[in-house]
């Protein structure tokens, strides 16, 4: 099992650095990806401790690749709009 706090900070530098979905942070720190809920659980316990380092994080929302629905939940599996599964991950940076 990784160390939870190390894998926070991990994250963090990584989110620090470029804008990163979680799939890409979960291949950049060679995480498996059953830790898919894992890492959306860290990335919201980022934003506290980014915001008492004076700092945010920031969401790019997920999009529908087909007709370019915007959605508000982080992890949606289907369009409400055009019932399309080509969706792009939402992005998230720490500025």
């Amino acid at each position: 099992m990784v160390n939870q706090k190390n894998l926070r900070e991990r994250i963090f530098d990584l989110l620090m650095e470029r804008e990163m979905s979680v799939s890409e942070i979960i291949r950049e720190l060679g995480l498996d990806p059953s830790m898919r809920k894992e890492v959306f659980r860290i990335i919201e316990s980022l934003g506290r401790i980014a915001k008492r380092k004076g700092m945010r994080v920031y969401v790019m929302p997920a999009t529908c690749l087909s007709c370019g629905f915007t959605f508000r939940s982080l992890n949606p599996s289907k369009c409400p709009e055009c019932r399309s599964e080509r969706i792009s991950e939402a992005k998230f940076i720490i500025k």
